[in-house]
């Protein structure tokens, strides 16, 4: 009896330090795995990057920071913080190029982020009076000038400023006692030129402006129910030979203006998030405007429209617009928001 009692303690012994081996064993086994996960995803590649770096980025003179992802054409896999940028010699108060360095999980990439200026001053004019035999110059018309660049604006007189006869006005000529109308342009260091701004000089005791009673051409009336002026060629209140609407010196207005919102499109549309392989289409019309009796030229508007072309082969028109004497767009379509 005594020897099967101590045989059963035994037995049961063993099975408790078998049970113990077991759950240490186990217990290892599961630290073990863990450590295996561990080392695994701590050197598991990330999903692959797929990415494509701009060669430029282009902001306003005097602006912020661009947004880092528009440096990218292409940016798929990845986190915005995993981007770091360095505008380390960038000045955006200098119209300029400058490089900017892209690190992106390790690797170092290359960029530009051009720094212009698209934007024409803000030019106030005020009439202004002289005594008979004193001298005056375009500065003496302005009440207010300031561009966005912080620079002086340059004051010119209008050289293609025409009489009703379509003859270019020389201001120096004004010597005499009367009211005359004058023209005058801001422009910036950038070549952004405003419209022409009319103001009155007065010379002697001469007062109020001088209106011609007779206009050869008719005068500066038209349907501005219809119409969107970009640019205005009359003279004095008269408008022009009709004979002169292809005249180069008379339509130059118009298509430095056209050329001016051109090179802005281009310049908007790069930021946009649009496929860069997709067909782009840019049209302008420059249309001249005769006055309503139809006897002479009032001006002429200025027309663009923006299309693109998909990879289906149908065409849909992002934006349609006129160019207003403001410089303003008037749009139609506007897709984009485009400024």
């Amino acid at each position: 009896m005594a020897r099967k009692f101590f045989n059963q303690k035994v037995k049961g012994s063993s099975n408790k330090s078998m049970a113990a081996y077991i759950i240490v064993g186990v217990c290892v086994l599961l630290v073990f795995v863990c450590i295996i996960l561990v080392v695994l995803f701590s050197n598991r590649t990330p999903e692959d990057a797929r990415i494509e770096i701009r060669d430029v980025v282009t902001v306003e003179i005097n602006s912020e920071i661009p947004d880092k992802t528009l440096f990218f054409s292409e940016l798929q896999n990845v986190k915005e913080d995993e981007i770091d940028i360095s505008f380390a010699e960038a000045d955006l108060t200098k119209v300029g190029e400058y490089p900017v360095e892209i690190n992106l999980r390790g690797e170092t990439y290359e960029s530009k982020l051009a720094v212009v200026d698209t934007q024409a001053p803000n030019l106030v004019a005020r009439n202004y009076n002289i005594a008979i035999g004193d001298a005056y110059s375009a500065e003496d018309f302005v009440e207010s000038c300031t561009d966005n660049s912080g620079e002086d604006c340059i004051i010119e007189f209008y050289t293609m400023g025409m009489d009703q006869d379509g003859v270019t006005i020389d201001y120096g000529s004004y010597t005499d006692e009367g009211t005359y109308t004058v023209q005058i342009i801001a422009s910036d260091s950038s070549g952004n030129s405003t419209t022409a701004t009319s103001a009155t000089l007065t010379i002697g005791e001469a007062s109020g402006p001088v209106t011609p009673t007779t206009c050869t051409y008719g005068n500066s009336e038209y349907d501005s129910n219809t119409y969107i002026l970009g640019i205005n060629v009359t003279q004095n209140g008269c408008a022009l030979d009709l004979n002169l609407y292809q005249n180069e010196s008379v339509t130059a207005p118009a298509y430095e203006l056209a050329n001016a919102d051109t090179e802005k499109l281009q310049k908007e549309i790069s930021k946009l998030n649009i496929n860069e392989n997709l067909e782009r289409n840019l049209s302008r019309l420059i249309s001249p405007v005769l006055n309503t009796a139809g006897t002479g030229i009032v001006g002429y508007t200025v027309h663009m429209e923006l299309a693109i072309k998909y990879e289906d082969g149908h065409e849909e028109v992002v934006a349609s617009y006129y160019i207003n004497t403001d410089g303003e767009r008037v749009y139609s379509i506007n897709t984009y928001n485009l400024d």
